[in-house]
C-alpha cells in the first residue's frame, strides 16, 4: 500500500528540515539576545519592579479583605 519515498523526494523533505530547524534556532537565539538586551535597558536582570507585600485585614461588618493601611471601601473600619 505504502512505498518508499524516491531519493528526489527524501532530499527535498531532508532539505525542508534543515531548513525548518536552522530558522527555529536561529529565533530561539535572536530571541534569548532581545530579551538580555531589553532587561539591560531596565537597568536590572530581575525583571519588572514589584509592588511590597501588604498585610490583609477583614472588615468586620463586610467580610472584605484589604490592605491594613487603608480603609475597607465599604466605608466601615476594620475595627
Amino acid at each position: 500500500m505504502f512505498s518508499l519515498p524516491s531519493f528526489p523526494k527524501l532530499l527535498v523533505i531532508a532539505a525542508i528540515i534543515a531548513v525548518v530547524w536552522y530558522f527555529m534556532r536561529r529565533a530561539k537565539v535572536a530571541g534569548t539576545d532581545q530579551g538580555d538586551s531589553q532587561q539591560n535597558r531596565a537597568g536590572t536582570a530581575k525583571g519588572p519592579a514589584q509592588k511590597p507585600v501588604e498585610d490583609m485585614v477583614q472588615c468586620k461588618s463586610c467580610g472584605a479583605y484589604f490592605p491594613a493601611k487603608s480603609g475597607c471601601s465599604c466605608g466601615h473600619s476594620a475595627n
